[in-house]
């Protein structure tokens, strides 16, 4: 290898490094923004049978749940998880609790679902599966009966196999996972907007919500469709 060719390797690798950096940089600086979306207040005194559930570290998650809420007048409840925080180490463990699959301490932890019987559970994909705060939520509750909805955000993708091991778990558990709904924001670097991203969720609603009206009654039998 010459001088010069040297040179241009260190340069190259230096170049490459930086990009690398950078990247990083920014990828934890967005990753510590949070999407603050239109507000959802239960306002009808009746009793409902449907219940949306969901984690959500950076908004986007809670975004999708609003208007699955919005849609149905249903009960909202928001799992917090204080181990996941908006900083490098909330980051970190998101990263490697999803990675070795360990469980999440959440709060509420426990529900009383006996009155609903349609149940929709939401969290952002991380390694390809749901967020660990939903798996600890089945865990932990009672599902006999009840119809189920998996709704998920993420950047990248998700593994059948691991929806369906997710499925699995709520069967455990006594219920069925009937439907499995998702919306992706894109890459850091191409990610849409926040806005157009709760309009792509509201495109997907208007083609679901008449069909999921449908599971609210007891004992509704449907197949799950990914």
């Amino acid at each position: 290898m010459t001088r010069r060719q040297f040179i241009l390797f260190l340069v190259t690798l230096l170049t490459a490094a930086v990009i690398c950096a950078a990247g990083f940089v920014f990828t934890l600086w967005k990753d510590r923004s949070y999407f603050t979306s239109p507000t959802y207040t239960r306002v009808d005194d009746e009793r409902t049978n449907v219940l949306v559930v969901c984690y959500s570290r950076s908004g986007n998650t809670l975004a999708m749940a609003k208007e699955i809420a919005r849609s149905f007048k249903a009960e909202l409840i928001l799992l917090e998880a204080k181990a996941y925080g908006l900083d490098f180490e909330g980051w970190n463990n998101a990263n490697d609790d999803s990675w070795d699959r360990l469980p999440a301490v959440i709060d509420p932890d426990r529900l009383d679902m006996s009155s609903y019987n349609l149940v929709f559970l939401g969290s952002p994909i991380w390694w390809y599966r749901p967020a660990p705060p939903l798996w600890t939520f089945v865990e932990k509750n009672d599902f006999r009966g009840k119809a189920v909805i998996l709704f998920n955000t993420f950047n990248s993708r998700f593994k059948s196999k691991e929806i369906d091991a997710f499925a699995k778990l709520v069967e455990s558990k006594g219920g069925k996972l009937v439907d499995h709904v998702h919306v992706r924001r894109g890459r850091i670097f191409n990610q849409i907007g926040g806005g157009e991203f709760v309009e792509e969720v509201r495109k997907l609603l208007r083609k679901r919500v008449e069909r999921w009206k449908t599971m609210i009654a007891p004992n509704t039998k449907t197949s799950r469709h990914s």
